[in-house]
């Protein structure tokens, strides 16, 4: 399968290759990489630092993904596509070498439309050298992200207990807010069958 394949395959079946921003991240501390520092890493190493990310494809009638807001994703070539799981492969980065391993198959033909066919839960495809189209937000979830909050703010906090310091949580974001946090990018998601861009600015429709 040529890149152009894959692009008309992908446009066919409304399709987009995703890497989104993982809700759960309590264990890296108010230090790691949050929302939306973490997209926007992401979209450098890949793009500049042949680094690999862990995606998911997904298209109107299967949006299961890491996450509810996530990058758009363009491979430059069919190399981009390091490797392709129909479910979770389970993957692990090693930081020296910026590759993924886990339980993947090379890009083929045969893996992706294995992907289409057996699309009962979450996909992984690692991608690497690949153009950031936009920002893609699941509609049909709550737009959850890993941000620093104060300690006070966490579910259940006891106002008996020590204020410990800033925290990390879940945070509950609106569509203004993703669009804010990435100007320079246009918004989409899914409604019914088909792709939508999100936010565009009255502004436009009277200038």
């Amino acid at each position: 399968m040529t890149k152009d394949e894959l692009l008309e395959l992908l446009k066919a079946r409304k399709a987009l290759i995703v890497h989104c921003s993982r809700p759960g991240k309590a264990d890296e501390g108010t230090g790691g990489l949050l929302f939306p520092d973490d997209l926007k890493n992401a979209i450098e190493i890949c793009a500049n630092q042949g680094k690999e990310l862990s995606c998911s494809l997904i298209w109107p009638a299967h949006t299961h993904t890491y996450g509810a807001i996530g990058i758009i994703l363009n491979p430059r070539s069919t190399a981009s596509i390091a490797s392709v799981c129909p479910g979770d492969a389970g993957t692990s980065y090693d930081p020296v070498t910026g590759k993924r391993t886990g339980a993947g198959v090379p890009f083929s033909r045969h893996a992706v439309e294995e992907t289409f066919a057996k699309a009962s839960d979450y996909n992984e495809w690692t991608v690497t050298d690949a153009d950031t189209l936009g920002i893609f937000v699941n509609l049909a979830e709550e737009l959850v992200v890993a941000k620093a909050i104060p300690f006070t703010e966490i579910p259940g906090y006891d106002p008996s207990m020590p204020d410990l310091g800033p925290t990390v949580g879940q945070v509950r974001l609106k569509l203004a807010d993703v669009i804010a946090a990435f100007p320079g990018l246009p918004v989409y998601g899914f409604l019914g069958t088909e792709i939508i861009e999100i936010g565009i600015d009255a502004g436009r429709f009277y200038s």
